[in-house]
């Protein structure tokens, strides 16, 4: 199984803290002045980091799966 986790970049992070305040299980601190995933075993990919980024540094990958119907 393929782990998932918010992808930080931290060339656009400008180190507001907006992303680690808002990180309901404070998986999320900051490294050198940047935003980093220090505790990736506690996030719950809730997107509460994505959504108030200001400078869209936060993004969270997902998968898209189609189901089709089956035919009889």
């Amino acid at each position: 199984m393929t782990e998932w986790y918010p992808q930080l970049d931290r060339n656009l992070c400008t180190g507001c803290g907006d992303c680690i305040a808002a990180c309901p299980t404070g998986s999320l601190a900051q490294v050198d002045g940047k935003a980093t995933l220090a505790f990736p075993d506690l996030c719950t990919y809730c997107t509460a980091c994505e959504t108030i980024c200001p400078v869209g540094a936060i993004e969270l990958p997902y998968l898209i799966c189609k189901i089709e119907e089956a035919h009889e």
